[in-house]
């Protein structure tokens, strides 16, 4: 998932970012990986961190299948340059550990090496469904539990927003296959690399939001401490993709 960025509006009139990656504190990046997932889930998975200069590396292996990463490079836009502000947690079921999961190593792995946006989303799209980088082969679930998320909205430049979510894999479904509306309170499709990682996405209820922003209070105050643009402001808990 590209943190809805498929939804995105160009203006090339506006500042961008200076793409160069820094690598984020391996402690608060694991915390960070790992509140994508209910608590329970957390102890025994995975985690990769990222080192700028090679793309992820595994930070902690873990034995339930799970794992979850924070990503920082939305490869889906190819006419737009990768930018440093982009952050956000998903972890990724066995299934999309195996599939969907790679894209975004393979992603970071060649933007550290020095490609644009342009060739990464080249080199990563042409894989697809191939041998070697199959598409996944059944249903299955990754999770945006997380607090807070920096990505793309309907706007030309990326928002935070507090918007735990689960993604449900559902290659080529569209929304009037399912009744969806987008961004809304009931499952929607999210269309992205055609194919391979349409989603429904279902938002967590308001009630289950604020226990996630009230039991992750330290982990907030970190990010926020870490970066400004990830604080949680009441602007934030309004922001959908949409707005």
């Amino acid at each position: 998932m590209s943190c809805f960025s498929q939804t995105k509006n160009s203006d090339t009139s506006l500042p961008v970012s200076s793409g160069k990656l820094e690598k984020m504190p391996e402690a608060l990046e694991n915390r960070f990986a790992l509140s994508a997932i209910p608590s329970h889930l957390r102890e025994t998975a995975t985690t990769y961190v990222l080192d700028p200069a090679k793309g992820y590396v595994l930070s902690h292996k873990g034995t339930n299948g799970i794992s979850c990463i924070v990503v920082r490079s939305d490869w889906q836009w190819s006419d737009d340059s990768f930018r440093d502000d982009i952050f956000w947690a998903v972890c990724y079921d066995e299934e999309g550990s195996k599939t969907l999961l790679q894209d975004y190593i393979y992603a970071a792995e060649l933007r550290a090496r020095g490609m644009d946006a342009k060739q990464v989303h080249d080199e990563v799209t042409k894989k697809f469904g191939t041998p070697t980088y199959p598409n996944p082969s059944r249903a299955g679930v990754s999770y945006m539990l997380a607090p807070v998320m920096r990505g793309y909205t309907h706007g030309p430049t990326p928002a935070t927003m507090n918007m735990p979510h689960y993604m449900f894999y559902a290659p080529n479904v569209k929304n009037k296959d399912i009744g969806g509306n987008s961004f809304g309170p009931y499952p929607f499709i999210l269309s992205m690399s055609p194919g391979r990682d349409d989603y429904i996405i279902l938002l967590v209820g308001e009630t289950e939001k604020e226990k996630i922003l009230v039991e992750s209070k330290e982990l907030l105050a970190d990010l926020c401490s870490y970066r400004g643009y990830l604080c949680t402001t009441d602007e934030t808990r309004k922001h959908t993709p949409v707005d």
